[in-house]
């Protein structure tokens, strides 16, 4: 355990690690939002490639696009629930760092 020697000291300890933790979350969304942008793209070139090769209809080349979509959609929803993962821990984070403040000042007072 780290021990600080002024509450400054600790609150920038906390802030640091707040911003590291809203910086990974941040990261995540953004992540996600380009990987949903080019799978729809990748999504439009097969169906416009397709339609000009006359594929379009074909049940084969639906099925396999269909599968792709899937798989996709199953990604997005897997990175989705770790970002919820990551805000719930920086929740409980913050809850800790409350408490560690607390206890600080508490030190503190009955050090006084």
């Amino acid at each position: 355990m780290v021990t600080y020697r002024s509450l400054g000291e600790l609150e920038d300890a906390q802030d640091e690690e707040r911003r590291a933790a809203r910086l990974r979350i941040e990261t995540a969304e953004e992540y996600i939002g380009h990987y949903r942008s080019r799978i729809d793209q990748v999504r439009e070139t097969f169906h416009r490639l397709s339609a000009n090769q006359g594929v379009v209809d074909d049940p084969g080349f639906r099925q396999e696009l269909q599968r792709v979509s899937d798989t996709a959609g199953e990604n997005v929803a897997y990175v989705r629930r770790r970002i919820d993962e990551l805000e719930d821990e920086y929740d409980v984070m913050l809850r800790e760092q409350d408490a560690q403040r607390e206890n600080f000042l508490a030190e503190r007072d009955d050090t006084d």
